[in-house]
């Protein structure tokens, strides 16, 4: 079993984060969301109705000068996690400033829909592509039939 790092006692970022185990391979990790997998490892999230655990941190997976192979990790590998405060995440939409975020194809950012787990608002615009800052606040946005409570005026 691969060691977890601690980062309880490093000021690198002031926002919590974790380690957990990488439960497949990632060309490359960073700024993706993740979820918890059936093992208790983290792959990304790669629809709405995922439950995101946070964002993985542009500095984990491996280290590579040449950037050729950039946080690219293994089964098995350790993944840095922020879990809450504000974070980066990498747009797979255009998203606009306000917008609630849930987890979208390939782990990246799209515009919450009725029903999804959001992962946060949005604290700037971005386009497909982009990096997007995120603040984490997690839940479950109402479904459609929720947001009408047969209520008459």
């Amino acid at each position: 079993m691969a060691r977890k790092r601690n980062y309880r006692g490093v000021q690198f970022n002031q926002s919590a984060t974790i380690v957990e185990l990488a439960g497949t391979a990632i060309e490359d990790v960073r700024n993706l969301i993740m979820k918890y997998d059936d093992n208790g490892d983290v792959v990304p999230a790669t629809a709405g109705t995922d439950i995101p655990v946070g964002i993985a941190l542009i500095e984990t997976g491996f280290n590579d000068i040449t950037g050729q192979n950039s946080g690219k990790v293994e089964v098995g590998d350790n993944v840095d996690i922020l879990i809450k405060d504000r974070g980066v995440c990498l747009a797979g939409a255009a998203i606009k400033k306000g917008q609630e975020v849930a987890a979208g194809a390939n782990g990246m950012a799209a515009v919450a829909a009725a029903g999804d787990y959001v992962l946060g608002i949005a604290l700037g615009n971005a386009e497909e592509g982009e990096y997007l800052e995120v603040q984490i606040s997690k839940y479950q946005k109402a479904g459609a039939a929720a947001a009408d409570n047969g209520a008459t005026v």
